[in-house]
This record gives C-alpha cells, sequence and structure tokens, in this order.
C-alpha cells in the first residue's frame, strides 16, 4: 500500500488525518521487514513413488510459463563444451573444443558477447563479478570483459586445464599439465604461490566453499588437499584403487564425493577421511560431478544424467532401498545405484554439469552444445542481497565490488580450521594439571644449579657452595609454583641468579678502572632513611 498525497487536502483537518494514515502505513512496512526473516519459504522437492520416474516433460506440464523458459537446449557445433554460472546466478558462460567462447543472460536470453579466439578452450570460469570471464588456453589464461574485448593475457599459466574462483580472497586457482597449482591474485595481477604437486597431470580439481582449501584428484586414486601457504599437501587420502575422473565439495564443506574408473561413488566426511560414509556402484563410470545449494549431488555418465538426494545416507529411504545396501563396517554402507531423485538422458555425452545458485535449474555442457533442465528443490530459495543479489543494477555491483575488495580475506589465512577465536582444550588441560600438581603438594622438578666459586676468604668451602644451592633451589621452587597458581606480580620478580647475571653483565660493560671504581662505591654505600632526611635532605 502507497501513501497517500498530502498535498492535495483542501482543509488541514483533513491533511492531519491523511498523515496520520501515512504514519501508520510506515510503521507496518516496518514491522512486516522486521518478521519477514521469519517467514522464510522452504525449498521444494520431488515426491514420487517407488520405482517412478519423471521426466523432464511431466515437470514441463505442472510448473508455471515463467518456470518452462528455464528449460532449453542451444545446439553448437565444435564441441565439447564446458559451462559456469556467476555467482548471483543471473549469467552462463562456455567455451568449447573449437574456441568458441561466449556469455549471456539466460533468464531473458541477452547475449553478452560471443567470440571465437581460433584454438581449443579448456575451460571457464566467472571471476568476482559477471563482468570478467576468464578462459583457460592452451598457452596463456585470458580474461575477458562482458564486451568480449581480452582485457589481460596471463602467459605465465601455461596449459592449464581446469580453473577454480576464491571470491572471498580474490584468488584465481589454476591447475596445469605439469603438476603445478598456480594462485594468481586478481587485486595486484601477481602470482602469489605457486605449488608442485609432483603427482603428474591435474585434470581433477575442485574447491571447499568452506575454508578456500583446494583439493585435487590423481591417477593412483589419491585426493590431496592444497593451501597456498604450504609447498605440500596438508591432508593425502587414498579413495579408490583406479583413476579419478572428478571430485566435488558440498557447500558446507563436509562431505566430499569421488568417483574413478571402478565404476564407484564414495562420498566422504572430510572430517574424518579414514572409512567413506557411503559407496554406491554406478553402471557406467561418472566423468563430472556436482553438488547443489540444497545437497543434491548431480552426475554425469555419458548421456544419463541423474541427481541422488540421499548419497551418504543422511534422509529417509523406502524399506526396499534399506534391504539393497550392503553393510561393510558400522559407518560404510554399499549400494547400487536405483531408483534415482531424477534422471535426464542427454542427446549427446555430457561433459560438464553444474547447478545455478538461487534457480531450481541444472545446466548440462555436452558434445553438441550446452542443456538447462528442471530439477526441484536444488537451489536455496532464500537469498542474501547484501552477499549475492540476481537482481543487482550497475550502481549496486559497483558499490558490492567496493565492499568486497575491503573485506578481501588474505591468502595467508587459509586453512582447513578456518573457525577463529576457538579455545584449545590440550592448552587448558595442560595448564590444570600443573596447578592440581601445585595444589596436591606433588615436589615440583628444579634441577641442581651451578654455582661458581666466591673468591674470598671463607666463601669458598664446601658448606658455603652448597647452602648457596640450596637458597637457588628454593627460589627457584617458590618461583615455579608461584606462577602456575597465578600470583600477581611473579613475572616481574626474578630469582636471585637472574639478578646476579645481570649484576656481573653490568659490571663487565665498565671498561675503565675509575668507572669501576665509583660504582663500587655507591653500591657499598647505604644510608638509614629517617625523619630528618626528609626536613633537612642531604647533600650531596
Amino acid at each position: 500500500m502507497s501513501a497517500m498525497d498530502t498535498v492535495s487536502f483542501p482543509t488541514r483537518f483533513h491533511r492531519k488525518r491523511a498523515e496520520r494514515f501515512n504514519k501508520k502505513i510506515k510503521q507496518a512496512q516496518q514491522h512486516a521487514a522486521k518478521v519477514a526473516v521469519f517467514g522464510t519459504v522452504s525449498a521444494g522437492s520431488l515426491l514420487k513413488e517407488d520405482g517412478e520416474r519423471i521426466t523432464q516433460n511431466d515437470i514441463l506440464s505442472e510448473v508455471d510459463i515463467g518456470s518452462a523458459t528455464k528449460r532449453f537446449d542451444i545446439t553448437l557445433p565444435g564441441g565439447p563444451y564446458v559451462l559456469d554460472y556467476s555467482r548471483n546466478g543471473r549469467y552462463i558462460a562456455y567455451c568449447g573444443k573449437s574456441g568458441n567462447v561466449a556469455a549471456f543472460d539466460w533468464l531473458t536470453k541477452k547475449l553478452l558477447f560471443e567470440i571465437n579466439v581460433g584454438h581449443e578452450c579448456k575451460d571457464v570460469k566467472f571471476l568476482h563479478q559477471e563482468t570478467f570471464v576468464s578462459v583457460a588456453e592452451p598457452n596463456s589464461v585470458s580474461i575477458y570483459d562482458n564486451q568480449g574485448l581480452e582485457i589481460h593475457c596471463l602467459k605465465q599459466l601455461n596449459q592449464i586445464l581446469r580453473l577454480e574462483f576464491l571470491p572471498y580472497h580474490f584468488l584465481l586457482v589454476s591447475s596445469a599439465a605439469n603438476g603445478f597449482i598456480y594462485y594468481l591474485d586478481c587485486t595486484t595481477g601477481c602470482i602469489v604461490s605457486t605449488v608442485p604437486t609432483y603427482m603428474g597431470r591435474l585434470g581433477v580439481m575442485c574447491s571447499n566453499p568452506a575454508n578456500g582449501v583446494i583439493l585435487t584428484g590423481h591417477n593412483n586414486g589419491s585426493v590431496t588437499m592444497w593451501l597456498p601457504s604450504e609447498k605440500c599437501a596438508v591432508i593425502k587420502m587414498f579413495t579408490h584403487h583406479n583413476g579419478l575422473t572428478d571430485i566435488a565439495c558440498d557447500k558446507t564443506g563436509m562431505y566430499l564425493a569421488t568417483c574413478a574408473l571402478d565404476r564407484k561413488l564414495k562420498i566422504w566426511d572430510i572430517r574424518s577421511t579414514y572409512d567413506p560414509l557411503s559407496e554406491i556402484r554406478l553402471p557406467l563410470s561418472a566423468t563430472c560431478l556436482a553438488y547443489s545449494q540444497q545437497g543434491l549431488l548431480a552426475l554425469g555418465a555419458g548421456n544419463t544424467i541423474q541427481v541422488l538426494n540421499d548419497p551418504h545416507l543422511g534422509l529417509a529411504v523406502s524399506e526396499s532401498e534399506l534391504l539393497r545396501c550392503e553393510t561393510i563396517t558400522d559407518s560404510v554402507n554399499r549400494r547400487v545405484l536405483s531408483n534415482t531423485y531424477l534422471s535426464h538422458y542427454a542427446v549427446r555425452p555430457v561433459c560438464r554439469v553444474r547447478f545455478c545458485p538461487y534457480e531450481d535449474v541444472l545446466g548440462l555442457g555436452t558434445n553438441g552444445g550446452i542443456s538447462s533442465i528442471l530439477c526441484p528443490g536444488s537451489a536455496e530459495p532464500n537469498y542474501d542481497a547484501l552477499e549475492e543479489n540476481p537482481f543487482a543494477g550497475k550502481r549496486y555491483r559497483q558499490e558490492r565490488e567496493v565492499r568486497r575488495l575491503l573485506d578481501k580475506v588474505p591468502y595467508t589465512m587459509i586453512s582447513l580450521n578456518s573457525v577463529v577465536g576457538k579455545v584449545r582444550r590440550e592448552d587448558i588441560l595442560e595448564e590444570w594439571e600443573k596447578k592440581k600438581a601445585t595444589l596436591l603438594g606433588e615436589p615440583v622438578k628444579v634441577e641442581m644449579p651451578k654455582v661458581r666459586k666466591n673468591k674470598q676468604k671463607g666463601r669458598s668451602k664446601a658448606s658455603m657452595i652448597e647452602s648457596r644451592k640450596q637458597n637457588i633451589r628454593f627460589e627457584r621452587k617458590m618461583f615455579t609454583i608461584k606462577s602456575a597458581l597465578g600470583v600477581p606480580g611473579v613475572t616481574d620478580s626474578q630469582p636471585r641468579e637472574k639478578l646476579e647475571k645481570s649484576k656481573n653483565q653490568a659490571s663487565t660493560k665498565l671498561k675503565k678502572p675509575s668507572e669501576a671504581l665509583i660504582t663500587k662505591k655507591k653500591l657499598a654505600k647505604k644510608r638509614l632513611h629517617s625523619a630528618l632526611d626528609v626536613l633537612i635532605p642531604a647533600k650531596e
């Protein structure tokens, strides 16, 4: 409801009445904005019987016209094609083996640019905005704007196979055929880190959205995790007995899906990398994997695209599905892929699958072009406009870029444990054990100190040396007990041996014998302060 115009009212009475009405409308709008957070929309899903198969035609017959336009196919020559969505889910970019590179608004079908670079393109990735697109070419990585103009050509990045972008760190991560991982800072244009893996060709790579860790898959069946500040892998997992075809990490950073040439799909808990949560036997080895915002897992194998809603058996399944599960250990379940959440058959083999953010859409890159199919319940229905806004304009995009640059996280802060300010339980237990030992009266272990001979008459006897040792050891023990109990002012006090060392060091600094004589007289002179000293100060 809009506010009333109070200027056109003839009398003051009606004008005041309209102003009160406008005030109530404003208060109601503010109240509705406050409680809008509690009225969030839940994600939808498909409910079907056991063994029922739902096709795209069935879904299109039940949705509205606006949602039906999101299902389309674009036939292109010179495949295979790979694609990528922007972070707000509004734009899509693709590139092919023949050199075709394009980006467009897939909702309005408005083309941003379309060019042909003349050579094979391995991968395409949006940067922090949809106005910058990075393309992996044979001899370099090129960055294009939304007009198709090449604004950067990074020749240091050679033979790149896969690209990943870390939005909070402004890092473009690329894996090369020579086994190197390159971290490029997009704000300065410099390569901040180069990590050699010594694991051969890096054709399988993904990023952990939760902490920014890069995961790579290798031909020996292992998955390694890398940090830009470390030159060796922080975690190495042996997942399969054959070479990996693709890996994917979910939004929360907890689950990892791996697929290899042995036709097995395994779901791992990254927090515990010893045994997989689930192992699924596939009819054909999957060549591409992708997680959605709601945890759905899409896999493409040949011409078949299948979506799983319970890859790690976290959701409720039917009794017939549970009967097909064969228990390996207490935490691992083995089953045969059947009765998937959604399945689709493409005309050409699938090379890349990607879920669109904030839209129930699954993008497919095939040998014959790109396709978009509907996948209900895959996207997050409630988006944060301060994080990503699909309906952002030019002004908002400029402000968002400045805000992100101010909130940029240094690459040195990327770690496996991304929680800041967490209390270490080990330190608390160690400190408590020390206090407990002190309070219970357990003897504090103190080493016997070494005492130098005091070259004075009668001071170098064995009894005098032993007494000095006992005094120093007693002072050490009391200092250790007070510091363990947390007595204030203990850190300022020092044992006698430290004071003696400081005096000896101060005396050795004096070179002239006259200075040494003066200091000796000052140390030997001890005056007794009394009330007369305060009334009548002594002359120096």
